[in-house]
C-alpha cells in the first residue's frame, strides 16, 4: 500500500448551485393575459353559437326591462357581431338597468366594411334613425334613462344622433370606445343634448386602426388624421364661450393605463375596447351614476 501525501490531496471546492431560472415578468404577464383572452373568447364564443341555436336568449331583450331605461350599443364598421353581443353582456354585467340591445347601423358583411366609414351620408341617415327610435322610446316611457355607447366607427353615428335630437329631448350619456371620429370634431351640439356629456375612451395603443389606418382610410367625417380613440378629443378653435363651457363640463375622457390592462382584459388595442370586463368595471359605473344637480 502506498501511502498518499497529504500535499498531493486535492483542495475540496464547494460545489455552485445555478441560480433558479425566471421567466421575465413581462413574459408571464403576456402568457398570462393570452390565456386569459383565450378562455374569455372560448366562453363568450360558445354562448354566441348557443344563441344561435335558440338554446340561450340574451339576457337584455326583455321588453319588461324598457321600464328601467334604454341602452343602444352601436357597432364599429364591421355591423353586428359577437363583439357587439359581448358589449351587452359586459353592461349587463356591469349592473346597467334596462334593454341593452344593439343598434345595426351599418351595411352588413361584405358589403360594409370601409363602406360603412366613407358613407357619411348614410350615416347621418341612419343617426336620423336612432334619433327617431330614441325618441319613440321616451314618448313611452317618459323620465327613464337612455344612453348611447358606441365602438370604432360607431361614436360618429351616436354623436351625429344625438345632433338630430331637439334640445328638450336630451339623452343621460354617450360612452365611445376606440372612436373612429377625428379628435377636433365638434362636440358642442351633441354635448348640449346630453345630460352627463360624453365619456371618450382612448389609448395610445391603438396605433394600427387608429393611428394610421384612420390616417389612410379616414374617420367616420371623413378627416384625414389619427382618430379621437387614439389621441381623445381635442377642444376645436374659435369655440364661444358657451361651447367651451359645455366642452368643460360634460366632456369626460378616459385614457387606457397598465391598470386597465391587468384589471379589466383590455390591452390597449382596438378589438379589446369593447371588451366585457372593460365595460362591466370601468363604463358600466359611469352609466349609471346619478346626474348630479
Amino acid at each position: 500500500m502506498f501511502a498518499v501525501s497529504e500535499s498531493l490531496v486535492l483542495p475540496r471546492h464547494k460545489s455552485r448551485s445555478l441560480p433558479p431560472f425566471r421567466i421575465p415578468r413581462g413574459v408571464r404577464r403576456f402568457f398570462r393575459q393570452l390565456m386569459d383572452y383565450g378562455d374569455l373568447r372560448v366562453r363568450f364564443s360558445s354562448l354566441w353559437i348557443r344563441r344561435g341555436l335558440g338554446l340561450v336568449q340574451p339576457r337584455t331583450l326583455d321588453p319588461a326591462l324598457l321600464e328601467e331605461g334604454l341602452t343602444l350599443v352601436l357597432p364599429g364598421i364591421e355591423a353586428e357581431s359577437i363583439f357587439t353581443y359581448g358589449m351587452c353582456d359586459g353592461l349587463a354585467d356591469g349592473g346597467v338597468p334596462g334593454q341593452i340591445r344593439v343598434f345595426n347601423w351599418g351595411l352588413p358583411f361584405p358589403g360594409g366594411y370601409l363602406a360603412n366609414l366613407a358613407l357619411i351620408d348614410r350615416n347621418r341617415r341612419r343617426a336620423r334613425d336612432i334619433a327617431g327610435e330614441i325618441l319613440a322610446y321616451q314618448d313611452a316611457f317618459p323620465g327613464r334613462p337612455v344612453h348611447l355607447v358606441a365602438q370604432s366607427g360607431g361614436a360618429g353615428v351616436a354623436v351625429f344622433a344625438a345632433e338630430c335630437l331637439p334640445m328638450e329631448r336630451a339623452i343621460d350619456g354617450i360612452v365611445l370606445l376606440g372612436g373612429a371620429l377625428s379628435p377636433t370634431y365638434n362636440l358642442a351640439r351633441a354635448l348640449a343634448r346630453t345630460r352627463k356629456g360624453i365619456l371618450n375612451s382612448h389609448s395610445v395603443k391603438d396605433q394600427l386602426v387608429l393611428r394610421w389606418g384612420t390616417r389612410i382610410f379616414g374617420t367616420t367625417d371623413r378627416q384625414f388624421t389619427p382618430a379621437c380613440g387614439y389621441v381623445g378629443f381635442q377642444m376645436p378653435e374659435n369655440l364661444s364661450d358657451e361651447h367651451r363651457r359645455v366642452y368643460d363640463e360634460k366632456l369626460h375622457q378616459l385614457p387606457w393605463t397598465p391598470e386597465i390592462a391587468d384589471r379589466c382584459q383590455h390591452w390597449g388595442g382596438h378589438f379589446s375596447s369593447g371588451c366585457e370586463v372593460f365595460l362591466a368595471e370601468q363604463i358600466a359605473p359611469w352609466i349609471k351614476e346619478k346626474l348630479k344637480v
